[in-house]
């Protein structure tokens, strides 16, 4: 199910890629890179990833020259068929869990946080034990099996 979570993830990417080159008008491509079209609204996209600071000190066409070096690398990096070698593949994997815990966590904390006064003293402990009894609630909630053999079987050192 990961495997497959993973690789829907990775050819939304992909397509993300190529996607922009079909349905944004001609006028507003700014680069040709090899068969990728960067058009203004990926470039404004990729400049708001940029800090202020760096924005004020260097050109625009400073940026996206950048931004084209880092397009060319990355359209090599298709080419040799980087994108598909399943070490990456598990890297896209962990990066997707990890960021949807963290959108996870951070939603129920801010839930959690709106149901407790400003005002209480112990507020951050508050907020604490909703959260482990809300872990706690998902873990009995779902049903798990342990292979105990296999598990046995594995050496941690």
């Amino acid at each position: 199910m990961n495997r497959i979570l993973c690789l829907l993830f990775s050819a939304a990417v992909l397509l993300g890629l190529q996607g922009c080159t079909r349905n944004a008008p001609k006028g507003d491509v700014i680069a040709a890179i090899g068969n990728y079209s960067l058009y203004r609204d990926d470039f404004m996209s990729e400049l708001s990833l940029y800090p202020p600071a760096y924005r004020e000190e260097f050109s625009k066409e400073q940026i996206l020259n950048e931004i084209i070096q880092k397009k060319v690398l990355l359209l090599e990096a298709q080419r040799l068929g980087l994108d598909k070698d399943p070490q990456f593949m598990k890297m896209i994997e962990r990066f997707w869990e990890q960021s949807l815990l963290r959108s996870l966590l951070e939603m129920k904390s801010r839930e959690i946080l709106s149901s407790i006064p400003e005002t209480d003293k112990d507020r951050n402990l508050e907020a604490s034990e909703k959260m482990r009894k809300w872990v706690e609630e998902l873990e009995k909630s779902t049903p798990v099996t342990i292979n105990k053999e296999v598990l046995q079987k594995i050496d941690l050192k």
